[in-house]
């Protein structure tokens, strides 16, 4: 799909991917957008990001079970919301089997049953604290768990990381790890307004000084 622009027949659990995304872009007010994938890879690569600004923009992108299509310039990235989903995917088959009570981490947990006892880690500040997790899910971002020249990896072409570490506890980890990232980007008014929505059922915030606030 990066390679050409153009996706034909897309499986069903990506069109599922897809969908998801787009509710949370939709949620946070364009702050969640897989399609800042050419930003990044001007920043990795040393290239001028401004050059390929115009390129971000998920309203140009286009799905339905017949193709998905890209503007142009245009490629994606589902590091913040695709391992949520594939931990949705395999609780899911966990579920099935008739397993009780069980823990996936595919990148972000999912709990049934528990309480299951989650370390929340900020990769500056180390150990936060601990969340207990029960029937739920847990998903949580660090702008600064990747650097590169011109900062944290979680990007966006008009704004800027907020936050040092925001977890997100949800009905599921699609859920708390595409708000997870968007709110990296967010005002905490912005977050506030989106506490208790959305199936999400607890924030926690870490600021750039190690202070932690809880929604």
């Amino acid at each position: 799909l990066n390679r050409t622009g153009r996706l034909d027949r897309p499986s069903p659990l990506f069109l599922d991917l897809m969908e998801a995304s787009d509710g949370v872009h939709r949620a946070t007010g364009g702050l969640f957008d897989p399609t800042v994938q050419p930003l990044w890879q001007a920043i990795a690569t040393g290239r001028d990001p401004d050059a390929v600004r115009a390129a971000v923009g998920w309203d140009r992108v286009h799905f339905d079970p017949g193709a998905v299509t890209l503007g142009p310039g245009q490629a994606l990235t589902f590091n913040g919301i695709a391992q949520g989903f594939a931990t949705d995917c395999i609780a899911r088959l966990l579920d099935a089997r008739g397993l009780g009570d069980t823990l996936v981490n595919m990148g972000e947990f999912r709990g049934r049953g528990g309480p299951w006892r989650i370390g929340l880690a900020d990769p500056t500040f180390g150990l936060m604290g601990t969340r207990s997790l029960r029937n739920g899910a847990i998903a949580t971002s660090s702008p600064a768990a990747m650097l590169s020249d011109r900062g944290g990896h979680i990007l966006h072409p008009g704004h800027a990381a907020q936050w040092s570490t925001v977890s997100v506890e949800a009905e599921d980890a699609t859920t708390a790890d595409g708000f997870s990232t968007a709110f990296c980007l967010s005002p905490i008014g912005v977050i506030r307004g989106a506490a208790g929505r959305h199936g999400i059922r607890r924030i926690t915030l870490i600021d750039t000084a190690g202070d932690l606030t809880t929604l």
